[in-house]
């Protein structure tokens, strides 16, 4: 069973319930990446450092997580095909992640979120449609990543696809589209096999390019997406992600595209994009994202501040912080390095966390706002998140007159700030 129903709008943002058999998500929501085999074994919770802190944050480990519980951090997930080859595994290695679906595995049994499987299209693509192993490669389909995604037990899977770059040709574009549609076609041919929901992607930043991509894939399946898919996935926005005017305008396009085409009640998905884009993108419709950008900020030893701004860690103000994490003693010390014997896991551990914990809030946050359907309430939060932020201005005072609180001048014309 597959339900997704909006429960409050204000403007073109929307607060929802994404349900799955018995598992719901409140949207808008960020799915953290997780990778659940990192090259080790179950013991070590498949791997070490940082990667198998996040899972013991994700499990509710008391060595780690002390007295709270912060699996609601991860209460759904991420995960991809591709990343089980990150740590140059053996084959026989391979076999046996895929031997046992993730919530068989003990050390995962408790796990209750849900599970959303990439298809790892970027990395494949990369790597001339193979993953590579210490002594193996595999030519990777459609039909043998979505037998991979189903080994993992997801709650969602998404077709192959193959992103377009922006230094891409046009026919090259349209050939990468033709390849994701009919991708799209044979996971809707194999759709009975999923216990869950099924998510297609389509490509492109700007109006026509999304408009080719819907066309392409209506084609192949020579029905309405609706019929066959729970979901719509924005992809080809990685290489754009510093550019927020792209990315507001993809995301407001593919929006309109899926009004048009009457599948506004799909959730969409953006691939890729979390941090400081994800309120404006909320804004024009966005109903979940996915990033380890919380995991890569604390790798490289950087503590948010808010969803703008890092600093080092070691000169971070947690005393100015409200989330969980920085009100924790434990991790507080932690973050600090004020324990003895510590690994660099435990403090970046914990700086992930907090990562985390900080772009969860915001959603949070705009959550209720859409709930109380108060516009005036969202252009306000808007302004007061953009005001220091000069790269960012133009365009959220843009979108707040546009879309959320026009106003006009004496000719008619929409005024921005």
């Amino acid at each position: 069973m597959v339900s997704f129903d909006v429960i409050a709008e204000a403007g073109e943002a929307r607060r929802s319930q994404l349900q799955i058999n018995d598992r719901t998500l409140e949207t808008p929501h960020l799915f953290p990446v997780v990778n659940f085999y990192g090259g080790g074994n179950e013991p070590a919770l498949f791997g070490g450092g940082i990667h198998r802190t996040v899972k013991e944050f994700m499990i509710n480990h008391p060595p780690t997580t002390g007295d709270e519980d912060y699996s609601d951090l991860f209460h759904g997930v991420m995960t991809s095909i591709s990343s089980l080859t990150d740590y140059g595994i053996r084959e026989k290695k391979l076999e046996e992640y895929l031997d046992n679906e993730i919530r068989e595995w003990d050390k995962f049994s408790d796990y209750d979120g849900m599970i959303f499987a990439d298809s790892g299209g970027y990395k494949i693509l990369k790597q001339d449609g193979e993953l590579e192993g210490a002594d193996f490669k595999k030519d990777i389909d459609q039909d043998k990543a979505l037998d991979m995604q189903l080994d993992l037990g997801p709650d969602i899977v998404v077709n192959l696809d193959h992103p377009i770059h922006p230094d891409d040709e046009f026919e090259e574009r349209i050939e990468k589209m033709e390849k994701t549609a009919a991708n799209a076609r044979r996971l809707a041919e194999r759709r009975d096999e999923v216990d869950g929901a099924c998510y297609v992607t389509v490509h492109g930043y700007y109006e026509a390019m999304l408009e080719r991509s819907f066309d392409a894939i209506e084609d192949e399946l020579g029905q309405p997406i609706d019929e066959v898919f729970d979901g719509i996935g924005l992809g080809s926005l990685v290489p754009r992600k510093d550019n927020v005017e792209v990315l507001i305008e993809a995301v407001s396009d593919c929006r309109r595209e899926m009004q048009q085409r009457g599948y506004n009640d799909l959730p969409l998905h953006v691939f890729g994009i979390s941090g400081n884009a994800m309120p404006l993108l909320v804004a024009v419709g966005a109903d979940s994202f996915d990033s380890a950008s919380y995991l890569h900020q604390a790798v490289n030893g950087k503590y948010c501040v808010n969803l703008f701004e890092t600093v080092p860690v070691d000169e971070a103000d947690l005393d100015a912080c409200d989330c969980r994490i920085c009100n924790d003693g434990l991790h507080r010390d932690r973050m600090r390095n004020r324990l003895d014997d510590l690994y660099q896991k435990d403090i970046l551990g914990s700086v992930a966390a907090h990562n985390l914990a900080i772009q969860q809030r915001e959603l949070r946050r705009f959550r209720q706002l859409i709930a109380e359907a108060d516009e005036d309430q969202i252009a306000t939060y808007l302004e007061e998140a953009v005001k220091d932020q000069k790269g960012f201005r133009k365009f959220a005072y843009k979108l707040i007159n546009e879309r959320i609180k026009p106003y006009f001048d004496d000719d008619g014309e929409t005024s921005y700030a």
